[in-house]
């Protein structure tokens, strides 16, 4: 498989505004993102994708469009971490639906999606049990909502389902379920001193819910800010709104939310000057926040911007128009939002490319975006992995050529939190060119064998010198460490 190696160099960046954070920009960070990977293939436009997964399993929802004023929403999965992809179907029966924004939550084999029909402007619901093999009937489970494209948003926590949307009179409304979807809790409005309210976004963990919005004329006429509430016992209060943004004067657009453990990452698009990617950040469960961190550095504006963070990895894509047309790009960081890579691009091959959203689990981030590269939008996916360093054992360490053996053998020992059961020995090469022979687990090793003769065929005599095995995990992150060799 192809694999674009992506190094980072050091900068730092001190933003002199008040009350506006830095960011400095991390090193000696190596990632590997596979290749672009075409989902639909059709004659229709294929565009909003939206993706979530856990363990090996990836879900993504999208909107279709023919010929007519129908959009139809549309659903594949793949059960082996993106490798291979079920036959899509459409989710709707409906053949006069006119679908909009999906938004996708899953927690272990059940899998819930929302929408906006247009025709009657409520949010839609439709949910799997088994992993999304089959379905049942869409409900509505909203009033009639403000259709504006981010307004509606859900998160999971067991059998515990949490919208937030906003209504038609501009009012932060939230909705739940308490077994798993099965019915719904009348609606009710958050929050009711504020002005106008569009672009919500929510975020679950356990009982913990957060739920992010832009607020409009608060701060003033055609102004707004981002704010932010939290309920502690799964819905039943809430705490009072903040604001966590405080951009007196400027307008903020898309706004997205992450939470992990007890970290939470907002960004948005904050307009002062080109409109670029901000964060908001609490690492006390919401109790204090850090603002207005700039994280992107274009010249010309973003949209739609989409965060993941897994452990103290996070992970934000958007769609950016400074090389003249819509293109995705992503920053990457690997130390909570201390520092970031620098901003690249990740649609290459595409004159346009929008919509772009990001899942990470555990080392992995998962995107899919909408691509116009053959003719019409199309859903395209790619694949993010960590390299890990592994530790790696060669026997023998000298090698004598005159000396018989069949064998070149490796030890390999995964760090903390790694199975070397989930390493696939087909993938293991040394020196990208030698396939282990076989292998075998031996407590928490993994043994593997070379064939001898083809390893001394690449070596130098008399010198010392490493030698590099690399390896895929079963869920598709790539492992790689180098052992030292003496030849006599």
């Amino acid at each position: 498989m192809f694999f674009e190696r992506l190094s980072i160099i050091i900068i730092i960046l001190l933003c002199l505004v008040n009350n506006v954070g830095y960011v400095s920009i991390a090193s000696e960070q190596l990632v590997i993102i596979d290749s672009d990977m075409r989902l639909t293939f059709t004659n229709n436009r294929s565009f909003m994708p939206t993706i979530a997964a856990e363990g090996n399993n990836i879900h993504v929802v999208w909107i279709e469009t023919g010929y007519g004023r129908e959009s139809f929403l549309w659903y594949m999965n793949s059960k082996d971490s993106g490798q291979t992809w079920s036959t899509p179907f459409n989710l709707i029966k409906d053949t006069t639906a006119s679908a909009s924004s999906p938004k996708i939550a899953i927690y272990e084999n059940n899998i819930h999606v929302i929408w906006m029909e247009s025709y009657d402007k409520k949010v839609h619901y439709i949910r799997s049990s088994d992993n999304g093999n089959t379905w049942f009937t869409e409900v509505i489970i909203t009033p009639t909502v403000y259709s504006l494209v981010s307004n509606w948003d859900i998160g999971v926590y067991g059998k515990n389902l949490h919208v937030v949307y906003i209504d038609t009179h501009f009012k932060l409304s939230y909705i739940k379920s308490i077994d798993n979807g099965t019915t719904w809790c009348a609606p009710e409005v958050l929050i009711s001193n504020h002005t106008k309210a569009v672009n919500s976004a929510i975020a679950v963990n356990g009982k913990a819910i957060h739920i992010v919005w832009e607020d409009i004329d608060r701060a003033g006429y055609l102004n707004s800010d981002i704010y932010y509430i939290r309920s502690d016992d799964n819905g039943v209060t809430w705490t009072i709104d903040i604001n966590i943004s405080n951009s007196t004067l400027i307008k903020n657009y898309y706004i997205d939310i992450e939470t992990e453990n007890n970290f939470i990452y907002v960004i948005y698009g904050h307009e002062e000057g080109p409109r670029q990617i901000y964060m908001s950040y609490s690492r006390n469960n919401g109790i204090e926040w850090i603002n207005n961190i700039k994280l992107t550095n274009s010249s010309q504006y973003i949209s739609y911007p989409s965060i993941s963070a897994a452990k103290d990895k996070i992970f934000i894509v958007w769609t950016d128009r400074r090389d003249g047309t819509n293109q995705v790009y992503y920053k990457y960081s690997s130390d909570y939002g201390d520092s970031w890579c620098n901003d690249t691009r990740l649609s290459i091959a595409s004159p346009f490319s929008s919509w772009p959203d990001i899942y990470m689990d555990n080392n992995r981030a998962y995107i899919v975006w909408s691509d116009t590269r053959d003719g019409n939008g199309e859903i395209y996916f790619k694949q993010y992995s960590e390299k890990i360093n592994i530790s790696l054992d060669i026997d023998p360490d000298t090698l004598n050529l005159k000396s018989k053996g069949r064998w070149i053998t490796c030890y390999i020992d995964l760090p903390e939190g790694y199975d070397v059961n989930e390493i696939d020995i087909n993938t293991i090469l040394l020196e990208d060119t030698i396939p282990a022979e076989w292998g075998d687990v031996q407590g928490t090793t993994l043994m593997v064998k070379f064939d001898r003769a083809e390893v001394e065929d690449i070596l130098d005599p008399n010198e010392e010198q490493y030698l590099t095995v690399t390896m895929n995990l079963v869920y598709g992150s790539t492992l790689q460490s180098q052992a030292r060799i003496r030849v006599i």
